[in-house]
């Protein structure tokens, strides 16, 4: 019975310093914290693009890798294309050129020729808008489209359609080559035009082609001829999801106060408006109707 106080003192000491639980308790969870490298598209206020004017606007709204340019981006050799216009015997106007009813073109028949050139960079959709326009214009007569193309299907000199708006009147429809390496054949195409449809290319990366194409119609034509022919601008690809603001392609090529359509040649949209838009324009500088 001696040993009993020891166990009640101990027995006291337990009560008083219970052991701890040394049963493992799992860890509160860890909070993962999300770094955003980037915001997210709540946080970054929406550009809308027919307020777009500024060369840094557009570099954020296309995407990555893609190219922009400005006319101070784009050189082109002047000279070169001078003497290019020299050798396709394209001339200044004359007094005859700016009155209507005077400088007429008429054949064998006595049937007055009207010349439209579709006129752009490679690519830029001259060649299927005019094939569009062959395939479902069904007002006017036409012959045949001759083509002149490469192996990837691209205008390599012109295609060419006649055609009959009346018995007395044809409107012989060019496009040129966009490529550069055919400046040559593009220029002597454009010689005796009476109307221009420039067509650009939408897509950013394609814009410095617009310019140098701009820039080589002005030096072909002379300041004349730029400023009297009727000139229809067409931006093309309008459906692309990166095209560039319609604002934005107008002042960078310059061409402010010109009629401007946006097309899209695969789908024909807006392309017979721009076509009677041309054919209107140009009866009434050529022949005066």
């Amino acid at each position: 019975m001696r040993g009993w106080p020891v166990f009640r003192r101990l027995a006291e000491k337990l009560r008083r310093h219970p052991k701890k639980d040394e049963t493992p308790r799992p860890e509160p969870p860890v909070t993962a914290k999300v770094i955003r490298s980037e915001p997210t598209p709540e946080e970054v206020a929406p550009v809308t693009p027919t307020v777009i004017e500024s060369e840094r606007q557009i570099r954020r709204i296309t995407p990555i890798g893609a190219l922009v340019a400005t006319r101070e981006d784009v050189s082109m050799d002047a000279e070169s294309t001078a003497n290019r216009v020299r050798a396709a015997h394209i001339t200044s106007s004359r007094i005859d050129d700016m009155v209507p009813g005077r400088a007429l073109k008429r054949d064998a028949e006595g049937r007055i020729h009207i010349k439209i050139v579709f006129y752009g960079p490679s690519l830029s959709g001259k060649t299927t808008a005019l094939r569009w326009l062959f395939a479902n214009v069904r007002y006017l007569s036409k012959s045949k489209i001759v083509e002149i193309a490469d192996e990837l299907g691209r205008t390599t000199f012109f295609d060419f359609i006649p055609v009959a708006a009346t018995d007395k009147i044809v409107f012989d429809v060019f496009t040129v080559a966009g490529q550069r390496r055919h400046a040559q054949s593009r220029i002597f195409v454009l010689r005796d035009a009476d109307g221009i449809i420039f067509m650009a290319d939408s897509r950013p990366e394609s814009m410095n082609e617009n310019i140098a194409s701009m820039q080589e119609l002005r030096i072909a034509l002379g300041t004349d001829r730029f400023a009297t022919l009727p000139i229809i601008i067409a931006l093309n690809k309008r459906d692309l999801p990166n095209a560039l603001p319609e604002k934005y392609m107008i002042n960078t090529l310059g061409v402010e106060g010109m009629p401007v359509f946006l097309t899209v040649a695969t789908e024909g949209k807006n392309l017979i408006r721009m076509f009677q838009r041309v054919l209107r324009d140009t009866l009434i500088f050529r022949v005066g109707l």
